[in-house]
């Protein structure tokens, strides 16, 4: 008697699968708009930065290189950071990685 429930249920729970797997389920929510921002990306390579000027030029969003390789932190980071928050930007940030091989 075991057996065939355990049957039973196996069958049951394989047609439970096929049935609900060809329907697409979405639990992300959709966006209320799709704004687009102007914005740069920074590092260490453009030295110092006027974030007063970035701003002014119309420029909402800064990516910020943080670190490169396996321990080199973006000697820049941390001011490039500090400056674009303190004249409003919205900030993300990278990671800069060379690959060295195709496998």
């Amino acid at each position: 008697m075991k057996k065939v429930r355990k049957r039973i249920l196996i069958i049951f729970m394989a047609l439970t699968f096929l049935f609900f797997a060809d329907i697409n389920i979405t639990y992300a929510l959709t966006p209320s708009s799709n704004p687009q921002y102007q914005g740069i990306d920074v590092s260490n390579w453009q030295g110092y930065i006027d974030y007063r000027q970035v701003r002014a030029s119309g420029i909402e969003v800064v990516y910020i290189k943080a670190s490169q390789g396996s321990n080199i932190k973006d000697a820049y980071f941390d001011i490039n950071y500090e400056n674009a928050k303190a004249n409003g930007l919205k900030v993300g940030f990278y990671h800069f990685l060379t690959a060295t091989s195709t496998r």
